[in-house]
């Protein structure tokens, strides 16, 4: 029998549509806010679109694909571009493309549907193995797609390549490169040439260079054209149109700069592009004052920001070079720091030429926000500053460093080293470039650094924290290297007077900041058990995940087993947050609090892989699903080159004992882990 709806009808169903409604804004807004993330956008290159129209003249079509998470590889596609069409002129057609704009309704039909038969991928690999934000749609169609196995002709009649960009100092060198290459081959794609390797933890500019010679050799074999006559004589350096302005003129529009950045970005977001300048509301050292290095905490205060965050993610900050290091550029530059100058693109520049930073302003600024001075020159900074040189040896010294056959020169002087691009200057005085050259070919644009977001919005929704270990090395070539970003943070600690939550003299200083977001998350579930591995500021994410479990604890919710395992060198120097840990530990928020100190004893240096021993049969249950019915986790966080591959390790050793696995199912069960989220890394 049919009865009339009740008014408790009437609210389940409207309840039901505005959850419906809300839930799919809030989806809407956190797939747009992703979108945004992209680093160092290229401006738009009249073959970016698909629908293009084709050079009638053209003999080949060439799609040219990045996946970028700093912008390396995004700057890379563009010189392609340029060089290849530098180098064919119109006997080849280039189209520039996102990998962020392949999502997965559009990617078959971009591939499939009138696609240019020869296809280039510059892939980034971010993280421990993962794919950059930008590409991470893309990939995980291609991959799926690939493992499918029901379509292995999907791209038939593709032909392609793959340039990989990634550090050798990670455990997963290129895995994203490596799985773009496996998929495309088992999707049916023909490979043109070998999948290259780009390592940046030695020469990726030199790897770039090499694999794009062999690249065009490639491409002239097997499709019939050939480089224009005297390409090899053509230097292409990109440079701005500089226009002198007053001094109060570049006054106001820094003013205007930073006060734009000090609100809330107009679309709510606050991104690379669009980062939001917050206020550092307590900086101090987390050292012992015997200890001879330095590790701060600092906090800035994100009301009114739109900045939203969650345990785990990692805080992008815009730091500046310091006033020393500025001084001695400006001498190189034969100007005033107080110079002030507007940036402009000129007409019919090639696309590797970037949009110019916030102008007019003065040259103290655009050395100290905009310039890294001290990272090692690409060769085409050389390149630049030899076509600038008053000097014939030193021209041709520039020209030597900068050319393929003198690579072992550039290793020796520039790459072993580790020289900067301001000791170059400084080493080559009759290179004296103009400023739109120096910033259009020379200077790189100053990258913002990343870091572990150390706190949980649980705490305090308004802050954001870091946990920033101060760099401060000697070179090999005498010089003290200081990090810019720790450095500068560092800054903002009150030395002279202790109780000053802030260095008096930072206080009205306001650093650009933005959130990136990141998979190392602990699990929805919170009775799941975890462990979590991090030495030095390899906890600082698990500060935040501590903070997590202890506002969730409070709340009422039961807690699973908590492993935390901590380690520095000294118990009295640089135990940091040894309180917050032991607190976490009396108030069960932590099951089991480990602690490695690896110069306590001269004669043994004890490490967190080997504390992992203590509580070997736990971490093989866990492992195995035995405890926490698969859906335990094991976080690592902290130095990819030593701790995270000996921690690794560990984990294998514990399997082999107390499972009896040999090393290869060991390593099977370990990687299955990872695969399913269960084994996360955080590493650097």
């Amino acid at each position: 029998m049919f009865l009339p709806p009740t008014l408790s009808d009437f609210i389940t169903i409207a309840s039901s549509f505005l959850f419906i409604v809300s839930s799919l804004i809030l989806l809407f807004l956190k797939t747009d806010r992703r979108r945004r993330k992209h680093s160092n956008p290229p401006r738009r290159s009249p073959s970016d679109d698909v629908a293009t129209a084709r050079s009638p003249e053209a003999k080949l079509r060439v799609a040219v694909y990045y996946g970028t998470q700093t912008g390396t590889s995004a700057r890379l596609a563009r010189e392609l571009e340029e060089a290849t069409l530098h180098r064919y002129g119109k006997q080849v057609h280039v189209r520039l493309m996102d990998l962020e704009q392949v999502t997965t309704e559009r990617a078959e039909v971009i591939f499939t549907r009138g696609h240019e038969p020869l296809a280039i991928f510059l892939q980034s690999t971010y993280g421990d193995g993962e794919p950059t934000d930008s590409s991470l749609e893309f990939i995980h169609w291609l991959r799926d797609q690939a493992d499918d196995g029901r379509l292995p002709e999907l791209l038939k009649g593709l032909t392609f390549c793959v340039f990989g960009l990634g550090n050798s100092s990670y455990e997963q060198f290129n895995a994203a490169g490596k799985c773009v290459d496996h998929s495309l081959k088992s999707l049916g794609a023909a490979r043109l040439m070998k999948l290259h390797l780009g390592d940046d933890d030695y020469d990726l500019e030199g790897d770039f260079r090499r694999w794009k010679e062999a690249l065009w050799a490639s491409i002239e074999d097997t499709y019939g054209i050939h480089a224009n006559d005297g390409i090899d004589q053509v230097s292409i350096n990109p440079a701005y149109c500089v226009s002198t302005v007053s001094h109060e003129n570049a006054l106001e529009a820094e003013k205007r700069t930073r006060d734009a950045m000090s609100k809330c970005p107009r679309d709510g977001f606050a991104t690379q592009q669009s980062p939001f300048a917050a206020s550092v509301i307590l900086a101090r050292e987390l050292h012992n004052v015997t200890s001879t290095r330095s590790c701060v905490h600092i906090e800035f205060d994100i009301s009114d920001s739109g900045i939203t965050y969650q345990p785990g993610d990692h805080l992008g900050v815009f730091a500046e070079n310091s006033l020393a290091v500025i001084q001695r550029a400006a001498a190189c530059l034969h100007l005033p720091l107080d110079h002030s100058f507007s940036l402009s693109v000129p007409e019919g520049s090639p696309v590797s030429l970037p949009q110019p930073f916030s102008s007019p302003c003065t040259l103290a600024t655009a050395l100290a926000k905009y310039t890294d001075l001290l990272s090692p020159p690409r060769k085409g900074a050389l390149e630049a500053l030899a076509s600038v040189s008053t000097d014939k040896v030193e021209c041709e010294r520039l020209k030597r460093l900068a050319s393929t056959d003198g690579k072992n020169e550039y290793e020796a002087f520039i790459g072993s080293p580790k020289r900067s691009l301001l000791e170059v200057l400084e080493s080559f005085p009759s290179a004296v470039p103009p400023l739109g050259l120096f910033f259009g070919a020379i200077g790189p644009r100053l990258s913002p650094r990343y870091y572990s977001i150390s706190s949980s919005p649980r705490c305090k929704s308004n802050v954001v924290s870091a946990t920033v270990a101060v760099v401060s090395t000697t070179t090999p070539t005498g010089r003290l290297h200081e990090g810019v970003a720790s450095s500068y943070l560092a800054r903002f600690v009150s030395r002279a007077n202790k109780t000053d939550v802030v260095n008096s003299a930072m206080k009205e200083t306001r650093v650009p900041l933005f959130v990136r977001s990141s998979t190392f998350k602990l699990p929805r579930d919170p009775i799941a058990p975890i462990v979590m591995i991090g030495p030095g500021t390899g906890f600082a994410p698990f500060r935040g995940f501590l903070q997590e479990r202890e506002a969730l604890l409070r709340a009422g919710n039961t807690l699973g087993p908590a492993y935390l395992f901590f380690g520095c060198r000294h118990e009295d120097q640089d135990f940091i947050y040894r309180d917050e840990m032991e607190g976490a530990l009396q108030k069960n928020v932590i099951s089991v609090l480990q602690v490695a100190f690896s110069r306590s004893n001269s004669s043994h240096k004890v490490y967190v892989q080997d504390k992992l021993a203590s509580v070997a049969k736990d971490l093989h249950g866990i492992m195995k699903g035995t405890i926490g019915a698969n859906k335990g986790r094991i976080y690592v966080c902290g130095d990819a080159k030593g701790m995270a591959r000996d921690v690794h390790r560990a984990l294998h050793v514990i399997l082999m004992n107390l499972g009896g696995y040999a090393a290869h199912e060991a390593e099977g069960i370990v990687k299955r882990l990872a695969e399913s989220g269960r084994y996360q890394k955080d590493v650097w």
